[in-house]
């Protein structure tokens, strides 16, 4: 009879520790951890709730210092295999081995069913590869090299399908190769905003949709990385900051960088990515956050005190106002959070809505 895996033994029979690596990066300066120099310290940052970076630069050593896979904190994994919620017996695709440690409680909670997982980067499939033949104590998932946007067609059809690294574009192949009623559980977002965990159900019709359950922030599928990472956001996307429009503004710059109001203006933007840079010293309260589509960009400066504040802009759009208009057309609908918002994926490509389906919400650019 299919039931729900127990996970409090599932997570305790499959501890975390022995699926990292010996050379980690952790906090808020990424700061290198090697289990041969410092063990104690090693040892304490596996044990916390903490994501840990597992490879830079996609394991190249080009210096960039870019994380390029992690392994992430504990209750996180936890709460999107809940979300998920597969059954003992059930057949699961999981899109990004990463070091094998989620894999690992798959296999353990489906002591009937079978795991497939697919990992892009044949170097990190190759260490979780070993990690699980040393330590899984039950049947070993399925392993590909591949890409995960792709699913993996020869499995299929899956009752479950969890991805572990975020997209914009939902993949409809992903519907496709999950069962009418199955669950696909993905971190979803955009170049402005990539914090949402998008829990969709298939329908018989041959779509899938639902709504955002949760705040994750996951390294993007390689294939829809920004088209700015590596490069310095003032000096190579902005090249030209002394060459602006300069004009002042009401409009407080601080409560649109709050999560929801983040994540609202991001649906509306998808295309325009953004920085704060925060002052230091007695200066420490200021901050300017820029903004780039790559033709045209803007920055707002906020310092305590003042009655308005002043916006530079350069290019074909005025960015500043597209972001006050996204703004305020959130606020019109009464601030709904992240959660009452939602995609359907179809055949066609993909949309996302506010309280249900039909409540489609506007998005892309707006030219002047």
């Amino acid at each position: 009879m299919s039931a729900r895996p127990v996970w409090n033994r599932v997570f305790a029979d499959t501890p975390r520790r022995p699926y990292i690596p010996a050379v980690v990066w952790a906090g808020d300066d990424d700061a290198r951890i090697d289990r041969t120099v410092d063990p104690d310290a090693w040892a304490d940052a596996v044990a916390a709730d903490i994501p840990l970076v597992t490879q830079v630069d996609d394991g190249t050593d080009v210096g960039h210092m870019i994380p390029t896979s992690s392994a992430s904190m504990p209750s996180l994994v936890r709460l999107m295999l809940e979300q998920l919620d597969p059954r003992t017996d059930q057949n699961v695709l999981e899109l990004g081995t990463g070091t094998g440690w989620s894999s690992a409680l798959l296999s353990a909670a489906l002591t009937e069913g079978s795991v497939t997982t697919v990992e892009v980067d044949e170097q990190v499939a190759g260490a979780a590869r070993k990690t699980l033949k040393d330590h899984c104590r039950t049947t070993l998932p399925t392993m590909v090299v591949g890409d995960g946007l792709e699913g993996h067609k020869e499995g299929a059809p899956y009752h479950r399908l969890i991805a572990t690294m975020a997209v914009r574009h939902v993949p409809y192949a992903w519907v496709e190769q999950t069962t009418s009623g199955g669950v696909i559980v993905t971190p979803w977002g955009n170049v402005y905003n990539n914090s949402g965990l998008l829990r969709l159900i298939v329908g018989d019709n041959g779509t899938a949709s639902g709504r955002f359950v949760g705040n994750v922030n996951f390294m993007w599928a390689r294939s829809q990385r920004s088209k700015f990472d590596g490069r310095r956001f003032v000096g190579d996307v902005i090249s030209d900051p002394d060459t602006a429009r300069i004009r002042h503004t009401l409009t407080d710059p601080r409560p649109l960088r709050e999560e929801h109001a983040d994540f609202a203006i991001g649906l509306r933007l998808p295309e325009v990515e953004h920085r704060t840079f925060f002052g230091r010293g007695d200066r420490a309260e200021e901050f300017t956050v820029w903004y780039a589509d790559g033709e045209s960009w803007a920055a707002i400066d906020y310092k305590p005190g003042v009655d308005s504040y002043e916006v530079n802009e350069s290019g074909p759009r005025d960015l500043w106002r597209e972001i006050e208009a996204a703004y305020d057309a959130w606020r019109a609908q009464g601030e709904p959070p992240r959660e009452q918002h939602g995609v359907t994926v179809t055949r066609d490509g993909q949309w996302t809505w506010l309280d249900g389906p039909n409540g489609r919400v506007d998005i892309g650019p707006t030219r002047t």
